[in-house]
């Protein structure tokens, strides 16, 4: 079925077309157009929150809505934007540059010069993670005539200064690597063919990536470059001013930052280090510049334990803000420095059985590190809040989302399930009436993957189309993912992988043994990683479900790593082309575990054809193979959105309507037992 990876192949699209009418036939009703309209009312809503970011004294957002459908690239001030309506400043409109070029445009964010003069924006052909990047003046809301341009790639761009761009951009076959990411750092001055940009960095062919970050802060510049060999191991080099560049003594599996003067580190395996152990998963501080001179004295600002896990940290001028997991549950603190040592201080005002992102707002100008951080808080049952913290007090509200469905009566409890080996699988269930002893309709979600935690949020859509309705919602903790730390990813990898699987299964089998609901009745949803996993449970555990939504996913796990991004994904599940591993990877490989003569549940299948990160063939194959051993089957293949689906409000619309009139012909069936 080699064909059916031929993208835009004229016999493998026909046949897609074929699929994709198929499917729309069967769940494309009245009750399908009655979820599209009400999704794309809450998408479309003009009091939902303009996230933002700040870049010196503006701060920007991309808008869309129902007239709007790319967006408005826009800017207003701190100031306004505390305002019920603030005055927001249009930089550029996406939807009337794609009419204009006769392009699908969508936006891929955006750098702002040193001087915030310019920008580097990044326009991508429908979502796809390859991007065009074009330089564009704020003060004429025009793109530069002649001008930096960089064709389609992925890759990076910063400026290092007015008239020098740093760059890594797959183009040309010496600037790739194999997972088709840039394997070069390339300085490209103003004027010159972007040819001629000299090579200051380099990676290996079979690495990941070369990556940058370019730090502009008055009495901190530097140039950092790392060296991603895989998903998991780097290397870090960092040039600061007038000083030659140094690679930094750290193992390779590690998360770290540097702000100004601090080197901040989170190993993820245990670090023997100046006579001591910094535990995998814990945060140590470092002096940066006495670092590289040789001196290992650190302190400790975090250590995790068995339900406790770091999910980020933000440096500020009062201290490092850490936001800790604490059973799947958020607990912001600051660790503040105190004579010789650090403190650490609660910050309060903050609910209680909610997730709280953070991030930082501004300061990047600032010697000193900057004062304010925004925290967006959400749960299943309360919908987004933003806010500001400056350092002191409880942080001030800023936005708040309106409920986008009746919460009235829903609960949200945390179950456990017992894996194979005894070990304990969180998981949220989220909805009326649980505990009523009926059996419902229940939609299981999960990730398992490349240590990304799956915490609490607030479910818009579902919320409206499916809770609403009666029905349930079930979200696991798996291993694989960052719940619990580094311990609980690396518990699921490589050989383990089935691990993830399998501690699904278990939550799925929970679900049923507790009454919550009965395999006729519980469905699997999971896209990307989250596809392979729903995959695996339709191949693997198929009598555990009634109905199996796998979105963009992995599916043929021989091949994976030769289509577009996959190569970059072997330290999370191994190298096919290695006959010992592939002994292993063959076992959680749902395109090779379709069989004659079982039984499986129905399946909805849904990729995107411009996803240049998890090539649609996956699906395509899968769909024709379940066809061959006559299982009951359905696959939805749209042209625009990328690897997320989310290009604008009608994709996403459509996309999660289709997925539910699925679930509402299957497990939701008034005839279902």
């Amino acid at each position: 079925m080699l064909w059916l990876e031929e993208i835009h192949g004229t016999r493998a699209t026909a046949w897609v077309d074929q699929e994709n009418a198929r499917t729309d036939k069967a769940f494309r009703d009245a009750g399908f157009e009655a979820d599209v309209a009400t999704a794309l009312t809450i998408l479309n809503a003009h009091d939902k929150i303009p996230f933002v970011a700040r870049v010196g004294d503006h701060l920007y957002n991309l808008w869309q809505d129902e007239t709007h459908k790319r967006g408005l690239w826009r800017r207003t001030t701190l100031a306004s934007y505390r305002t019920e309506r603030p005055d927001w400043d249009v930089l550029l409109d996406l939807d009337a540059l794609g009419a204009a070029e006769g392009k699908s445009w969508a936006y891929g964010g955006a750098e702002l010069s040193p001087d915030r003069s310019r920008a580097l924006i990044r326009l991508s052909a429908d979502g796809s993670d390859a991007a065009e990047t074009r330089e564009f003046d704020l003060a004429t809301r025009r793109f530069v005539d002649g001008g930096f341009l960089i064709p389609a790639s992925k890759g990076q761009v910063s400026w290092q200064d007015a008239d020098t761009l740093l760059i890594s951009a797959a183009i040309g076959a010496a600037n790739v690597t194999r997972a088709g990411y840039g394997r070069t750092v390339r300085r490209w001055r103003r004027g010159a063919p972007i040819e001629t940009a000299e090579t200051i960095f380099s990676v290996e062919e079979q690495d990941v990536a070369a990556w940058f970050y370019v730090q502009h802060r008055p009495g901190h510049e530097y140039v950092s470059f790392t060296r991603m060999i895989d998903f998991t191991r780097t290397e870090t080099f960092v040039e600061r001013r007038g000083r030659p560049r140094v690679r930094l003594d750290l193992p390779e599996e590690v998360s770290l930052s540097i702000y100004a003067r601090r080197l901040i580190v989170e190993p993820k395996r245990d670090w023997a280090v100046n006579g001591a152990v910094v535990p995998a998963g814990a945060l140590a501080v470092f002096d940066l510049a006495r670092f590289i001179d040789g001196d290992r004295a650190f302190a400790v600002l975090f250590t995790p334990t068995p339900t406790r896990a770091l999910q980020q940290w933000i440096e500020t001028r009062h201290g490092v803000v850490l936001d800790i997991l604490d059973q799947v549950r958020s607990r912001l603190v600051l660790v503040r420095p105190q004579g010789e040592g650090w403190v650490e201080e609660p910050i309060d005002g903050l609910p209680d059985n909610a997730a709280i992102s953070i991030a930082p707002l501004g300061g990047e100008n600032d010697p000193d590190l900057g004062t304010d951080i925004m925290l967006t808080t959400m749960a299943f049952d309360r919908p987004p809040t933003l806010s500001l913290w400056t350092g002191a007090g409880a942080p001030a509200v800023l936005k708040q989302a309106p409920h986008r469905f009746d919460a009235a009566g829903i609960e949200v409890r945390q179950h456990h399930a017992t894996a194979a080996d005894g070990t304990r699988i969180p998981y949220f269930l989220v909805g009326r009436a649980l505990g009523s002893g009926e059996p419902r309709p229940t939609l299981l979600s999960g990730y398992g993957g490349f240590e990304i935690a799956v915490t609490p949020s607030y479910p818009s859509l579902a919320g409206k189309l499916w809770l609403e309705r009666g029905h349930l919602l079930a979200v696991a903790n798996i291993r694989g993912g960052g719940e619990f730390g580094a311990r609980w990813h690396q518990a699921a990898r490589r050989a383990t992988k089935h691990v993830s699987h399998d501690d699904f299964a278990a939550v799925a089998r929970h679900l049923a043994e507790t009454g919550v609901t009965n395999p006729a009745r519980l469905a699997a949803r999971g896209g990307s990683n989250g596809g392979l996993l729903v995959g695996n449970m339709l191949t693997r555990y198929p009598e555990l479900f009634g109905a199996i939504w796998c979105e963009v996913p992995l599916l043929d796990m021989a091949r994976y790593t030769k289509l577009l991004a996959g190569q970059s994904w072997i330290a999370e599940y191994g190298d096919p082309d290695d006959p010992a591993e592939w002994a292993f990877i063959r076992d959680f490989s749902p395109y090779h575990l379709v069989a004659e003569g079982k039984s499986y549940p129905p399946a909805l299948i849904t990729t995107n054809r411009t996803d240049d990160r998890v090539h649609p063939g996956h699906a395509r194959k899968m769909a024709a193979r379940l066809e061959e051993v006559g299982a009951p089957v359905w696959l939805r293949e749209t042209v625009a959105g990328g690897h997320s689906g989310a290009v604008d409000s009608q994709t996403i619309a459509a996309t999660t309507a289709l997925g539910f009139s699925f679930l509402r012909h299957t497990i939701a069936a008034e005839t279902k037992g």
